[in-house]
């Protein structure tokens, strides 16, 4: 998920390493290579990137391409075994693609473990076959393997305006109520829907999609996107919360949505952790300081919120030829110590601790929130390599429908039946 946040004054150096605890040694490596998105994602990345030089004698070397850049640069270099890369980040939904075709070192034998102050659903969404959901069929024998680590620790919650209403809504059916209260048509919007098509449409309402009951496949990879949960769920979205939307929701976006919320325009929505301090509550731009309160997911028909993983994480080309300095790198960052100077220099961290601590929380007032989606837990969108094309499916028939071009039935039928004719072709 592409986040967009600028990277904070750093503090100095020198206070910084006298807080870190040494590590072991590196090894022979004196540089380390490092893919990275360019944007938000990587600055708490280049924040500790002079520590670790000062510490351990180690330059990162952060080379950083746009979102679809990386991924085909990875891609690139992964089928040719190309050794530039050490360490690389990717979003967690490339892990069936890059799991499935083997290109990355498992973690376990580089010494990396399961830390129990980081939520157990950090360690699953980087480990591959997936320890839960429907595996791909081809991938189902293969030994379980942790091939990613959380940089990015990252889960959609919801937002909301405290001052008009001090009670946080505890269900989707609360959303509605409040948000009918709340609308006045042209000025307030009561739910501010980010509709755009296709990923955007389909990260705001996959929440919506799971918390009601439905979903894209079942544990066998059958498409229920048609079935009656999944249909109400769509329903809920493209009538219901529509109706007391923002005027065209179709073409907004999470950057749209962000300035409606920082302008006082709207009252509630999504929103991921690295919009709030750069956006909704950026303090030279915002009208809402003070007035916004943040939540996990509210439940829906299923009895649960379900929140939706957008982790960023570092893992190893099985190409590097520095593998264990790049495992020892991924282990001081997830030290405490570390975690915590990568939290104050806008890195989103995934220690619980960390993101309980209460001097962080003055300054990062979703990091308890976030806490308590992670132990929820969220869920990640489906494990296959064919979630790119099916999300477009899903996403252009939403908005199709977000825009008056199809019903709310005939977007859950017809999206359903060409993922059927997708999945088919892939083997499944």
């Amino acid at each position: 998920m592409r986040l967009h946040r600028s990277l904070a004054v750093l503090v100095p150096i020198a206070i910084l390493a006298s807080a870190c605890s040494s590590t072991p040694s590196a090894g022979t490596a004196t540089k380390l290579t490092i893919a990275a998105v360019q944007g938000g994602e990587d600055a708490g990345l280049k924040a500790l990137a002079p520590m670790y030089k000062q510490q351990q004698g180690v330059t990162l070397e952060i080379v950083e391409a746009p979102y679809d850049a990386l991924y085909s640069k990875l891609v690139t270099a992964f089928q040719a075994k190309d050794a530039t890369y050490d360490l690389i980040m990717m979003d967690d939904p490339w892990m069936p693609k890059f799991g499935t075709d083997g290109s990355l070192s498992d973690l376990g034998p580089l010494g990396i473990t399961a830390d129990p102050d980081i939520a157990q659903v950090v360690w699953d969404v980087g480990t591959w076959p997936p320890p839960r959901g429907p595996v791909p069929p081809k991938e189902k024998a293969k030994p379980k393997q942790l091939l990613g680590v959380t940089i990015v620790g990252n889960v959609e919650m919801f937002m909301y305006r405290s001052d008009l209403t001090p009670t946080a809504p505890a269900s989707y059916e609360d959303v509605l109520t409040n948000a009918k209260a709340q609308n006045k048509a042209g000025s307030v919007a009561g739910y501010i829907i980010r509709g755009k098509a296709t990923n955007p449409v389909v990260a705001d309402f996959l929440p919506i999609l799971w918390s009601q009951g439905g979903d894209v496949f079942d544990e066998n990879w059958n498409v229920v996107l048609d079935n009656d949960a999944s249909k109400a769920a769509i329903k809920f979205l493209v009538e219901d919360l529509k109706a007391v939307a923002q005027t065209d929701p179709g073409s907004t976006d999470a950057s749209d949505r962000d300035k409606i919320m920082a302008n006082g325009q709207g009252y509630q929505s999504s929103v991921w952790p690295g919009e709030i301090g750069t956006a909704v509550l950026d303090p030279t731009v915002t009208k809402v300081a003070g007035k916004v309160g943040f939540i996990p997911i509210p439940k829906g028909k299923s009895g649960k919120g379900v929140g939706m993983m957008g982790n960023w994480l570092l893992g190893i080309p099985k190409a590097s030829k520095n593998q264990q300095a790049a495992a020892d790198f991924i282990k001081w960052m997830l030290q405490a110590d570390t975690q915590k100077t990568y939290a104050q220099n806008n890195g989103i961290p995934s220690r619980t601790s960390i993101l309980k601590d209460a001097e962080l929380g003055k300054t990062n007032v979703y990091f308890p929130v976030l806490a308590e989606a992670l132990q929820a837990p969220p869920n990640w969108r489906p494990r296959t390599d064919q979630w790119n094309a099916v999300e477009k499916i899903i996403g252009t028939h939403l908005n199709k429908a977000l825009t008056g071009g199809e019903t709310a039935d005939q977007a859950a039928t017809g999206a359903a039946a060409e993922i059927r004719t997708l999945m088919k072709a892939a083997g499944y």
